[in-house]
This record gives C-alpha cells, sequence and structure tokens, in this order.
C-alpha cells in the first residue's frame, strides 16, 4: 500500500506528529545540517512529495518540535503550583525536568531561531506565540515559589536559567562521551556528575530569589 495524503483534520494533526516524531529521531542520531525534509519523510508513512502539504521547509518542522517540548515541560511544571517546597526540592525537580528533555536540550543548544538564517520573522513571531503559555508558567511557578522575591529579582533568574538551559545539551554529554578521557587527567576529583553540576547551578541561579535576613 503506498504512502496517503490525511484527509480529515484529524489526520492531518497526525501525520503532523508523526512528522515530528520522526524529526525528532533523526535529529537525536544525525547532524541537524544533515537533516531535510526528504530525510524526514523516509522514516514516516507520508511521501516526499506529501511532505509539503505538512512543511514547506525544515526550518517549520523543528519550530513545531520545539514548542511541542515546550509544551510538555510546561505541564510537568505545574505541579510546582499546587503546593510550595524548599528551594533545594525547587532546583531538585528542575533538574529531574529538565534531564528528561534530552530533545529539548539539544534544540536549545543549536540556538536555531537565533543562528539560522532560515527562521523569519514569521517563523519568530509563530514560536513567540506559541511559546507564551509556557513562559507564563515558569513566571507563576517561580512567583508562586519564592513569593517574598521582587520581581526584579525573579525577572533576572528567568533571564539566567533562560541561558543557562542552552548549555546544559553540552553539560549532559560530557558525562557521556567524555567521562573516561576526564577522568585519565590529575584532577578526576573534583568532576562530579553532570546531573549534578546541573543541580548546582540552579541553587546558584536561585540564590538571589531567597532574601537575607
Amino acid at each position: 500500500m503506498g504512502k496517503v495524503r490525511a484527509r480529515t483534520e484529524k489526520e492531518f494533526a497526525a501525520r503532523k506528529q508523526e512528522i515530528l516524531t520522526a524529526a525528532r529521531e533523526q535529529l537525536m542520531a544525525m547532524d541537524y545540517e544533515s537533516i531535510t525534509l526528504a530525510t524526514i519523510a523516509e522514516k514516516t508513512s507520508i511521501s516526499r512529495s506529501s511532505m509539503y502539504h505538512y512543511y514547506d521547509r525544515k526550518e517549520s518542522v523543528f519550530v513545531d518540535l520545539i514548542i511541542r517540548e515546550y509544551r510538555e515541560w510546561g505541564e510537568q511544571m505545574k505541579p510546582l503550583l499546587e503546593r510550595r517546597c524548599s528551594r533545594e526540592q525547587f532546583c531538585r525537580t528542575l533538574t529531574d525536568i529538565l534531564w528528561g528533555h534530552e530533545t529539548l536540550l539539544k534544540l536549545l543548544s543549536l540556538h536555531l531561531p537565533i543562528r539560522n538564517h532560515g527562521y523569519d520573522d514569521s517563523i519568530l513571531r509563530y514560536f513567540a506565540e506559541e511559546t507564551l503559555p509556557f513562559q507564563n508558567t515558569i513566571k507563576e511557578v517561580v512567583a508562586f515559589q519564592f513569593p517574598d522575591a521582587g520581581r526584579k529579582e525573579r525577572n533576572l533568574f528567568l533571564i539566567q536559567f533562560s541561558v543557562y538551559c542552552h548549555s546544559l545539551y553540552e553539560t549532559k554529554y560530557l558525562s557521556l562521551n567524555q567521562t573516561d578521557t576526564m577522568w585519565e587527567m590529575p584532577f578526576p576529583d573534583v568532576i562530579p556528575p553532570a546531573e549534578e553540576i546541573c543541580y548546582d547551578g540552579l541553587m546558584k541561579l536561585s540564590a538571589g530569589l531567597i532574601s537575607e535576613e
């Protein structure tokens, strides 16, 4: 049976999710620059020519993939709006959530909308609109968990947190690809697990949210 185009809105949405899943798998297995609509189509039930019915370019696929990852991340953050926890628990929860989003960490490390000329103003506006719910969620979480922090301190934390997240993929893969080499060097005792590096970094970033008595 040949590959066919979706005929209903439900089928259309399902095919787009299939495309995003295929793009995710390729992103984790190869360089972003080597991925094309054609290589993505090969991993789906959609013909190469029909791909343009869903996406007109690779950049649009990856923007939707980033948005999907942000939506999942936002849903996982919502329990932090139900009860307050210690700063240590807050940072540990953030670490666990981030460490479970390997795809998002790699996408953030690529800085796609900023560095790639294929991401024009229309895509950037769409991206900003679709990720606004996540931005609102994390703002609400920080305000709820740190009610005594001022707006300036909360905004500074959010900016620093965003920048920090863009560097975590390299930190995570330092432990996977370079650990053996690092341990052969003369300072092995000072290399903690990458996940602990992430947690420690979040503790430092969030220190400004705690008022000094």
